[in-house]
């Protein structure tokens, strides 16, 4: 049998390994290279293709059941991606999986505030009519990130 781990997996696949190798001695960890983050994503912007650079994001969205891009100029664009993807392909210094709806740009966040039942508020440039909220379950990573 093989575990196939990332970079920031192989401390816990190695304790895996020290529990199980008396039970099955033919396991071996077997390390996955990080793929380096995306520099910028193919978009549509109504009948056109365009490339947008990472640096040029604010955050990613999901607006009717499509991946959105909401650039530092206030424009959208939309990706054929899904956000799961994206989160894959971004660096996980300047973004942030905030909930199911949004994907946010470290220099994007303008204010985070306590919200009910341990929960978080995020407030981002370029605004958002509605809120953007981060689960209690997710708030302590969200916050020991921003203070990366």
């Amino acid at each position: 049998m093989k575990i196939l781990c990332k970079d920031h997996e192989m401390a816990a696949a190695k304790q895996l390994i020290a529990l199980v190798s008396s039970i099955d001695p033919r396991i071996e960890i077997v390390h996955e290279p990080q793929r380096p983050a995306a520099q910028r994503f193919l978009a549509r912007s109504g009948s056109r293709l365009c490339s947008v650079p990472v640096e040029d994001i604010a955050y990613f969205y999901i607006r009717n059941r499509l991946c959105c891009i909401r650039t530092i100029h206030n424009t959208d664009h939309f990706i054929t991606k899904s956000l799961d993807d994206v989160e894959q392909e971004t660096d996980n210094t300047l973004f942030f999986r905030i909930n199911r709806q949004f994907i946010v740009n470290y220099r994007h966040i303008q204010q985070v505030q306590a919200w009910f039942s341990g929960k978080l508020k995020v407030k981002v440039k370029p605004e958002v009519p509605e809120d953007i909220i981060v689960s209690r379950l997710k708030a302590s990573e969200f916050k020991k990130w921003l203070g990366e």
